[in-house]
This record gives C-alpha cells, structure tokens and sequence, in this order.
C-alpha cells in the first residue's frame, strides 16, 4: 500500500513540535490518525532513518532523527557515489562522479542510468554494471572490481540496496579507484619476478640472512660452497665459516659497516663442504635501511685466485712499494732527468705499451716547452730536499699529443744516487669538464638573462644569490645591489612570509613546489606562476632553491572577463521571452530556458533529454527535417523555420526558429542552438480562419487539424 505524504508530513510535523518526543499513543491523540496507520507510517520513518525510537519504561519514545542527510555526507566521500530509485532513475551523484564523467550535473540527474552519460562512460562493462544494480534494488548487496578498458580504469564497487525518505526503494553505487594500486601491485609483482630470475642465475653468490640465519641463497653459492640449497637455508651462518673467530671478526665489522654506512665489503674466508678453505670477498646492505636488525642481503665473490695472484704480486713488487704508497696514478722514477722506472699508469699516460719506450729518456722531453723551466726549478728544489707544492702542467704524449697533470716529486735514493719519484694525476678530462661548465653556465646565465621570466637563487640563509635581469627590472633594483643580501626586505611581510614558507618547503623535502598567486607591487596587482626547484651539491644536500616566477596576469584577466561574459549570457538566456535550447546532432535537448513553461506550459525537466521533433506538428515536421538538413549538408550557418509546437495542454502554437550550427574544431557538427518566438497572434492576423491554437474556424462550427 502507497504511503500518502501528507500523513507523513503531519506526522514529522507533530514531532518537530516536540523535541522531547512523543509516544505512539500521543502522536495518535495529537494527529488524529488510528493506531494502525501511525505505526506503519512510524515503520516507515524508521527505516529511512528520519525519525529515531527509544524506550522510555514500557513506552517507545519517537524523536525526530538528528543525523545528517545520506546525501550531504556521501557529497564529501572522494570516492564517486551514484544513488538510484526504483526507476533507475539518478538521483544523486556527487562531484567527483560528475567530474570523471566529464559532464553537467543537469544531464544525469532525474535521468534513466540507461539514458545518461554513464553507458558511454562506463562502455562494453555497462551491462554488468547494470545487472548488479538491478540486484541492489532487489535486496542483493555486491561487492567486487570492476575493470572499465576504454577509459583504461579499475575500480572496486559496492551496490548496496536504500530507502529514500518517502519509502522508496533505491539503490547506493559506490565507485573506488584502484587503478594505480592494481598497477603498482602488477609491477611489484614483475619486479619480484625479474629480481628473484636475476638473483638465480647472477654470475656472483646472493643470500639473505637474518639473526644469523640464512634464510636464502642462490646456485651460485651452493656451487662455490658445494653444498646443496637445503643443506644452508634455515642453518646458522658459522656453517660456512672456518673458525669462531673468523665468524665473529667479519659480524663485528659488518655490523659497523651497517651502522655507519648503510652497506659495506669485507675479505673472509668460506670452508667449503669438502674442506677447502676458499678467498670470499662479502658485501651486504640491509633488507630495510630504517631497521638495520631485521637482515641483511649479501653477495659473495670468490677471490681465491685473484688473492693467490695478488700475493704473488705483491712479493715481486716489494721494491715499488714506496711508489704505489705515493701515488695510485703515473708513478715515474728519474735520475740525473733518465727516467729508470714507470708504472702502467704512466706508460698510458705517455701512450706507450712498455716501458722499454721511455726508460732512458729525458724526462724534459716528455714535458710540454712552455713549463719545462719550471719543472727544471722544482727537480733542483727535490734534489736538496726543498717540499714543492703540487703544480699543473702540461706533457707530451709519445704522439705529441698533450696531457694535463696534476703532481708534485720527492727526493728518493736508488743505489746510493739521488733521484726524484714523481706522481701525477692525469686531470685532462677534469679540466675538459671544468671548461665545458663554465661554457654552459655562460650559455644558461645568457639564456636567464634573456628570459622574459622571473628567475633568482635563494640560499639556506634566505639570501639571493642570484637573479635575472627581468626580476631586477620589475623590483626596480639594480641586480648588484640584491645579490648577497636578505630576499625577505624585497617584499611586502605577507607575500615574504608566503615566499618563505615555500622555499622552506623545498629545503626540507627536497622536492619542487608549485604554485600560482598575486602579489601588489607598487599598488599593482599581477599574478604569477611560481616554480621553485632544489639544486643539490656533489652529496645531494639541497643547498639553495631555483625560482622560476611567470607572470600571468593577462591569462588570469582573461579567464575572469571569460566568467563575467559566460555569467552575462546566461543571465540573457534565463531571462528571455524567447525559447532558447541547444540540441544534440541528433535534436535531444541538452538545454532550454525558463521561457518554455511561459509559453508551452512544460518544465525545464520535462523537456531536457528529449527530442526536441517530438513537440513539432506532424503536418510541420518533413518541413522542419528538411531545414535541419539543408544546414546540416551546405555552407550554411543558420536557417529560419516557422512550425507549430505542441503546448503541454495538447493544442499547437506558431513559433519561428532560427537554428544555428555550432561545429568544434574539426569541423564537425557539436550541437544545434535555437531561439524560438511566439508569433501565434502574427499568424492569426495573416489567416483569420486559422485559429493560435490550431484550429480552422468556420462561420458555423471549429473543425481541428492540429
């Protein structure tokens, strides 16, 4: 049975009045409604949750519901809500909903779903969609994604079935976007894939341990150890190593490395499955650098060839250790200016393959003509023992091609001879680089200067330590008299403190910020588009901020004389006498104003998403078609039609049209936009025996043709 609103209302009514609350028998005594009724009207109520029960001894006690309508709580949801009643009908949809569709809130709501912008949205999926709604109208509540490919989204929905405030049945759909969380879970889940096949088949030996257990390894080291993979996983670590102290040297020193570093490599030794003690170089980081105690990955490198090498090395070499302690770059060892020694490094210095190339040259000869005095100074100051400092210089390749050194030479002994050891560091490419820095710090200070932007550097002391001709000329202060000093004494205290705030930020974070505002500068207010950016020193600390500040305040202008004339227009619109409505290419009314209830009697939402042809005379319509295509198929614009229109009470009244097209930037039809009047009296004036409404007036009787 229907519940009337009116009983409803009187009831709510009755309740409002009293705050306190009214018992069944009250409201009955009160309202003059039976028992039965009001009960059923207060079961009503219940469940729509506008009016609260509660016991009072024996006695229910009804009150007015105090909490918040559904629909203003779920308008603040971030999550796309859409309400449905028993029709299919959309009666709510909140902000973000609309925003995804990319359309006005007037095209969906009081709209069949099955005729709104959703399907299209929504595409080859809606069906599904639908079918669940129709089972939250039924009493069935859905969970579960939903995956949408033409908008390439995924969302997790909820269906869950409601009743309106008048009893009706509805149904609430409740729309999550998980698309970034399914994509990022997917890569995860490649990444795992890809690392876990990298790590079984790495050319080195990877593990993980945890409170000294190893928790997993890989072939490689099952095959440098011999032992199998289930032979090492869930055993102690001390398994693989030779001696206690051998185990507890290399965890005392990881364990410092980890604390200090983040990560570090040490030399130990392995014990093999066989017995045979093997050279291992081990590194590891931690599985979490916040908690260097829940484990740690490592990989282990056997060296046991290259330690057997090196120690072979090493003992053949011990009469060049002083020259390897020296210096790890060109070594060169000369007397009376012969060179008698040079190291590898040296040899490729000069370009040459051995040192049979050089030993018994001059030493001079290798060195560019231009500081050969110079070199002939410092050798006499090594030979008395005199300290040189290091100098740069330039040497000869054995091609002539030249090198830039850095170095310095001490005086040494060789047989009982003196000599001088010589270390120098090829700095070619450091100089290269230098140069290549100024020229693009030249190229890019050119390319500020010339900015129509806005652009300075703000240190971590809030003092400018750069900025642009263009920022100069709008301060009005020449650039020297900024630089070096306070950023904060340029600005007003509001806008400086705003500015401070944002340059804060970016220290902090490490992250650019940006961000749009005004700012009064001489009693003239201009907007800018702000960019600032960290710039990081050689260990990545964030050592000063570049700012990049556009002005917009032409755009910002423009966009409000756009509002004002939108604002404008619209005020038009609504207020004309004229029917204005724009169309779809196909004649649905996606807009109508006011004026169609004045002249036709019907609503704005009764008109609204239909076809406009439908209100157009029979005898009328071929006519109109014709119009619509003769617009539609040429160069023209606009065409002009004069019709009769169906009133909402069944009779028909003259109007002239005038429809214009309005196509989008490729050319294409958008929509039709009419503006119709009323000229039912001019046409009874043209023909009195027609009537306005339709009818052909006779002397004796009224025959109808509408």
């Amino acid at each position: 049975m229907a519940l009337r609103r009116e009983i409803t209302a009187q009831i709510t009514d009755l309740l409002r009045k009293n705050p306190q609350g009214l018992s069944i028998t009250e409201i009955v005594r009160s309202g003059g409604i039976n028992r039965n009724t009001a009960g059923r009207y207060l079961d009503n109520l219940l469940v729509s949750g506008q009016v609260e029960m509660r016991h009072f001894g024996m006695a229910k006690i009804y009150t007015l519901s105090q909490r918040l309508p559904a629909s203003s709580v779920l308008a603040m949801s971030s999550e796309l809500v859409m309400q449905l009643d028993s029709g299919l009908r959309i009666v709510f949809l909140n902000q973000p909903f609309i925003e995804l569709l990319g359309t006005g809130e007037k095209e969906c709501l009081g709209k069949n779903i099955e005729f709104s912008p959703v399907p299209p949205f929504f595409d080859e999926v809606f069906p599904r969609l639908l079918v669940w709604i129709r089972g939250g109208l039924a009493g069935t509540e859905f969970k579960g994604e939903l995956d949408v490919p033409r908008q390439d989204l995924i969302f997790f929905c909820r269906i869950a079935p409601t009743v309106s405030n008048n009893g009706q049945k509805g149904v609430s759909v409740l729309f999550e976007d998980i698309t970034r969380r399914r994509r990022n879970e997917a890569r995860i889940r490649e990444s795992e894939a890809r690392l876990r096949g990298i790590i079984r088949v790495a050319p080195v030996g990877i593990g993980v341990v945890s409170d000294r257990i190893l928790l997993e390894v890989n072939d490689k080291v099952c095959r440098m150890t011999g032992y199998e993979a289930g032979e090492l996983v869930g055993y102690p670590a001390r398994k693989l190593y030779p001696v206690q102290e051998e185990y507890d040297r290399v965890g005392k020193i990881k364990y410092g490395q980890i604390q200090m570093t983040g990560s570090g490599s040490i030399e130990t030794q392995w014990k093999r499955k066989d017995g045979v003690i093997i050279d291992v170089l081990l590194s590891s980081t931690p599985l979490n650098p916040a908690d260097p105690g829940a484990g740690v990955t490592f990989t282990a490198l056997d060296i046991t060839e290259r330690r057997q090498a090196e120690n072979a090395l090493r003992e053949s070499e011990e009469r060049f250790r002083k020259l390897v302690e020296i210096s790890p770059d060109a070594v060169f060892l000369h007397r009376d200016r012969k060179i008698i020694y040079a190291n590898l490094t040296a040899l490729r210095l000069l370009g040459v393959s051995q040192d049979s190339d050089i030993l018994g040259k001059n030493i001079l000869d290798f060195i560019h003509p231009d500081d050969r005095d110079a070199v002939r100074t410092n050798i006499k100051k090594d030979l008395t023992g005199e300290s040189t400092p290091s100098i740069e210089l330039q040497m000869l390749r054995i091609d002539g091609m030249p090198v830039i050194v850095e170095g310095r030479g001490v005086s040494t002994s060789i047989g009982g001879s003196p000599a001088v050891l010589v270390a120098l560091n090829d700095i070619t490419e450091r100089k290269v680089k230098e140069e290549a820095l100024r020229e693009s710090e030249a190229r890019y200070r050119s390319l500020a200067e010339a900015s129509q932007d806005l652009i300075f550097v703000v240190d971590r002391d809030d003092r400018v330590l750069y900025i642009n001709h263009k920022a100069a000329e709008f301060l009005r202060i020449p650039a020297e008299s900024v630089i070096g000093n306070p950023r904060s004494g340029l600005f007003p205290a509001n806008v400086s403190s705003r500015q401070y705030g944002a340059l804060q930020q970016v220290f902090r974070t490490g992250q650019p910020v940006r961000s749009e505002g005004s700012m009064k500068i001489r009693d003239e207010i201009r907007w800018f588009d702000h960019a600032l950016v960290p710039i990081p020193d050689a260990e990545g600390q964030v050592t000063s901020v570049l700012g990049v500040s556009r002005d917009i305040t032409e755009r910002i202008n423009t966009e409000h004389e756009f509002r004002e004339n939108e604002q404008k227009y619209r005020f038009i619109a609504e207020h004309s006498v004229d029917i204005i409505n724009r169309q779809t290419p196909e004649c649905i009314c996606t807009y109508v104003s006011p004026s169609i209830t004045t002249l036709l009697g019907y609503t704005e939402q009764e008109v609204l998403g239909t076809s406009v042809l439908a209100m157009v005379h029979p005898d009328d319509l071929p006519k109109v078609l014709r119009d619509i295509g003769v617009i539609t198929n040429s160069s023209l614009e606009s065409v002009t039609s004069v019709f009769r229109f169906r009133h909402k009470e069944g009779h028909y009244l003259w109007f002239e049209s005038t429809t214009r097209i309005i196509r989008d930037e490729t050319g294409q039809i958008k929509e039709f936009l009419s503006i119709s009047r009323d000229i039912t009296g001019r046409m009874r004036e043209k023909a009195p025996e027609e009537g306005a409404d339709g009818e052909r007036v006779g002397k004796k009787r009224r025959i109808r043709t509408g």
